[in-house]
């Protein structure tokens, strides 16, 4: 799309750990010098100030990433849309999984989670062309890339503060639209303290859930958008890309304004989400860049960081890192990358 780039990093090497306090993401934004790939010694970055909900305190600055140049770029594929051919035969149309919905009592405990560490079983192989599907625009108003918690992006427990994130904050003012990614259909927009979304009821407040009309190998895609206040848009209605859905708001785990947004393949379930960063469009001179961080079998590396330096004579450091172990298998790897 345009000429955003996805820089795909394949590594089985088996690194040399070295400790740090940072958690950054498996997926990192790149803009446009040639970038070097080394396992190097990271000093920590700056921490949030913990909160009920993992997100930067009022005082957090959200600041660019470093600069670099991506390699040629990957053209996105075709939107998926599916054929009907007239048959005598009937056709069965597939029926929707029933999703429980029900409160848990009591609330579920957070499971610990593993960082630097060799996962005992094989993380799983791309099933086909890493090719880039950058199809979403941006969820919030303004130009630009899309300005997210790097402390605490997917796959990452914010060092050990918070749950397992699923997906990413974005930042914004209180009130700020928040917008359709991809034309899709309303099939959630209200509170969440009496039905289960996320890990226990109230986890968003209020939410917006959309079913795109677009699917993904096959598998219908949900965009949700959490903390959420000032819903414009309803159950059953049809939403065009760039349409104002809801307003960036405040409430279940947040105590900041701060838009959390999901992406969902194949069941509206908290535990069906996958990376955002690789479907949002990073703009016509960024990119991104997706990793596979493991073994010779295949194990992979979890919560292991990273670093790019880049090759000016300045270097520039971005810090990334792999996806933390699991045990609830809430993190899910792109299909097409198996990413880590």
């Amino acid at each position: 799309m345009k000429h955003s780039t996805l820089l795909i990093l394949f590594v089985s090497a088996m690194l040399i750990i070295l400790g740090s306090g940072c958690q950054q993401t498996a997926v990192s934004e790149l803009d446009s010098e040639p970038i070097a790939f080394a396992a190097v010694a990271t000093e920590p970055l700056p921490t949030l100030v913990p909160s009920s909900t993992a997100i930067p305190s009022p005082t957090m600055t959200w600041t660019p990433s470093a600069t670099a140049t991506v390699p040629p770029t990957l053209t996105p594929p075709p939107t998926q849309t599916s054929t009907a051919t007239a048959t005598p035969t009937e056709t069965m149309t597939p029926t929707a999984v029933p999703v429980n919905r029900q409160c848990p009592n009591p609330a579920p405990q957070r499971p610990d989670y593993t960082r630097y560490f060799l996962a005992s079983d094989p993380w799983p192989v791309p099933v086909g062309d890493p090719l880039a599907h950058f199809d979403f625009v941006k969820p919030v108003p303004g130009g630009g890339r899309t300005i997210i918690n790097k402390t605490f992006p997917y796959g990452s427990d914010g060092d050990g503060r918070y749950l397992l994130h699923n997906g990413i904050d974005i930042a914004g003012e209180l009130g700020m639209p928040v917008l359709a990614v991809a034309d899709g259909t309303v099939v959630v927009s209200q509170a969440d303290d009496l039905e289960l979304y996320g890990w226990r009821c109230d986890w968003y407040g209020h939410l917006v859930v959309i079913e795109l009309d677009q699917t993904w190998q096959g598998q219908p895609i949900y965009v949700l958008y959490g903390h959420v206040l000032g819903l414009s848009a309803e159950v059953g209605q049809h939403v065009s890309q760039g349409e104002p859905v809801a307003e960036v708001g405040v409430g279940g785990a947040a105590t900041v304004p701060h838009l959390h947004l999901e992406i969902r393949v194949g069941t509206n379930e908290f535990s069906s989400t996958r990376n955002p960063m690789l479907w949002i469009d990073p703009g016509p001179t960024r990119g991104v860049v997706a990793g596979r961080l493991i073994d010779p079998q295949g194990r992979p590396w979890q919560g292991v960081v990273v670093t790019l330096i880049s090759s000016e004579d300045d270097p520039e450091f971005i810090n990334t890192f792999s996806y933390q172990g699991d045990p609830q298998n809430l993190i899910n790897p792109d299909e097409l990358l198996a990413e880590n």
